[in-house]
C-alpha cells in the first residue's frame, strides 16, 4: 500500500458502482457495475498527480446481519480488479463513531493506517453521492438524494467536496438541502431557561414533571441543577414502570421531600398522575418543558457515550404522543429549559460538533 499525503477520497455505492439490474439496492452481490466509463481513468490520472485513492463506505447491513462480511469483501476485491488500481478501503459496519458522516474512518486512516505520514487536507477532498439534492435536481434525475451523509462527512473533516456527477463528468453543481438542526450553532453559553427569572429550585416541597423528548438533555439537567438540592429522583429506566414512579413520587413526598420526576411523559395522561399524586399531597406541581428538537435530541443520542442508545421508534413514539404541556393540567408554573451543551474536554465537543445523520 501507497502512503501519500493527498487523499482523494470516494463513497462506493453510487459514486463508484452502481446496479446492473437498475434496483437501488443489489440483488446478488454480482449486481453491479461500474458508474461512468470516466471513472477508472480519472482515478488512474490521480494516483499520476500523487494522490492516495481511499475508498468509506457505509454498510450498516453488516451488523444488521443482512450482509456477510466476506461477501462484501469478495465483492470490494472484484470492483479493484476491474479498476486495475491500487485502492485503501473503509467500511463502517455498524452504527456509531465510523459511520458517515461522523469521521472515524478517516481518524483511523490518519492515525493508524497511512504510515505515519501526515494527511494534508488542504490538497485533498471527497467524492460521494450522497449529497442531499432535491427531487428532480438535475434532467432526468427526479429522485432526491437518500441522504446528505457524504457531505456532511466532507463538511465534518473540512475537505472540498463533489458529487460524483461533478467530478467525473464536470457537471455543475446541484441543488441541496442541509439538515435542520446543525450542531454547530448551538452556544454553550446561551440561556438555559424560560422565563429568565424563574428559580429552578424551591425551599418549598414540589413536584416537578420532566417533558421531552429522550436525549433532550432531562437527566443531565437534572443531575447538575436539582439532584443536588435534595430533590428525590425518579425514573422509569430504573425503577420499571410508571407505576413503581408513582410510588416513589408518593414516598418521597411522605417523607416530606420534593420529588422530580424523569421521564418524557408527553401526553395529559402520563402527566395526570403525577399532577394527582401532588394535589393529593398539598404541594405544587410544576413542569419543566425540555425544548429540544426531535432532531437535536436524535444527535444527542447518536453522540451518547454514558447511555444506551435510543431507537427511531422510541423517538416516533414520542412524537406521535405528544401535547404540549398547559397550566391548565394542574401545574402551577411551566419552565422551557433549552440544551445548552456543556464538555469535558476538547474531543467530547469536537465529537458533538460533527454532523452525525444526513
Amino acid at each position: 500500500m501507497i502512503f501519500l499525503s493527498k487523499i482523494a477520497g470516494f463513497d462506493i455505492d453510487g459514486c463508484i458502482i452502481t446496479t446492473k439490474s437498475g434496483k437501488v439496492f443489489p440483488t446478488a452481490p454480482d449486481d453491479w457495475r461500474i458508474l461512468f466509463p470516466e471513472i477508472q481513468p480519472k482515478l488512474a490520472s490521480l494516483l499520476k498527480k500523487g494522490f492516495k485513492v481511499v475508498f468509506f463506505t457505509n454498510q450498516l447491513g453488516i451488523a444488521r446481519g443482512k450482509l456477510r462480511p466476506e461477501v462484501f469483501k469478495s465483492k470490494v476485491e472484484d470492483i479493484l480488479q476491474t479498476l486495475k488500481l491500487p485502492v485503501q478501503v473503509f467500511v463502517a459496519a455498524g452504527p456509531g463513531i465510523y459511520r458517515k458522516p461522523v469521521i472515524g474512518m478517516w481518524e483511523h486512516l490518519r492515525e493508524k493506517a497511512n504510515d505515519g505520514v501526515t494527511v494534508d487536507k488542504s490538497q485533498s477532498f471527497y467524492v460521494g453521492d450522497a449529497a442531499g439534492r432535491p427531487v428532480n435536481w438535475a434532467p432526468g434525475k427526479k429522485k432526491k438524494d437518500f441522504s446528505c451523509s457524504d457531505r456532511l462527512f466532507a463538511l465534518n473533516l473540512g475537505l472540498k467536496f463533489s458529487t460524483p456527477e461533478e467530478f467525473f463528468l464536470g457537471w455543475k453543481a446541484a441543488p441541496y438541502n442541509m439538515p435542520s438542526f446543525n450542531p454547530r450553532e448551538l452556544d454553550s453559553k446561551a440561556r438555559l431557561y424560560d422565563p429568565p427569572d424563574a428559580s429552578l429550585t424551591s425551599i418549598r416541597q414540589e413536584v416537578i414533571v420532566a417533558v421531552g423528548f429522550p436525549g433532550a438533555g432531562k437527566s443531565t439537567f437534572f443531575h447538575t441543577h436539582v439532584i443536588p438540592k435534595g430533590y428525590v429522583y425518579v425514573n422509569r429506566d430504573t425503577l420499571g414502570s410508571w407505576q413503581n414512579c408513582v410510588s416513589a413520587c408518593e414516598r418521597g413526598l411522605r417523607e416530606g421531600r420534593s420529588v422530580v420526576v424523569d421521564n418524557t411523559n408527553p401526553d395529559v395522561e402520563s402527566r395526570k398522575r403525577y399532577v394527582d399524586v401532588s394535589r393529593k399531597a398539598g404541594v405544587p406541581c410544576r413542569c419543566f418543558n425540555f425544548t429540544a428538537s426531535l432532531e437535536q435530541s436524535k444527535h444527542n443520542n447518536r453522540v451518547a457515550t454514558k447511555h444506551a442508545p435510543v431507537n427511531d421508534m422510541v423517538f416516533h413514539s414520542y412524537k406521535n404522543k405528544f401535547a404540549a404541556p398547559s397550566l391548565s393540567e394542574g401545574f402551577s408554573e411551566i419552565l422551557q429549559i433549552h440544551f445548552v451543551p456543556s464538555f469535558s474536554d476538547s474531543r467530547s465537543e469536537a465529537l458533538f460538533r460533527q454532523f452525525s445523520e444526513g
